[in-house]
């Protein structure tokens, strides 16, 4: 009778098959400072959605803090792939 696998395993397998890539584990630091960068631009977004009144360019910023925010969580990710 073959192994049975996890959900996880599964899921893992299947990405894999799908040309994605592996799941990255990260390190309770790395956690933290992803936890970190998100709280911070929760705080930015939220200013910008209060301070700045023209609508196209509050819409601009908020884009632009969210960019910023992916990128700098990507770069924690790429840290733990070892890139």
């Amino acid at each position: 009778m073959g192994d049975l696998k996890s959900a996880w395993e599964l899921a893992k397998e299947k990405t894999k098959k799908m040309g994605g890539e592996e799941a990255v584990s990260l390190s309770s630091n790395q956690k933290e400072e992803i936890a970190e960068i998100r709280k911070i631009y929760a705080a930015k977004i939220a200013e910008v959605e209060i301070l700045v009144q023209d609508k196209e360019k509050r819409e601009i910023d908020i884009e632009r803090l969210r960019r910023e925010r992916n990128h700098k969580i990507e770069t924690v990710y790429q840290k733990a792939k070892g890139k």
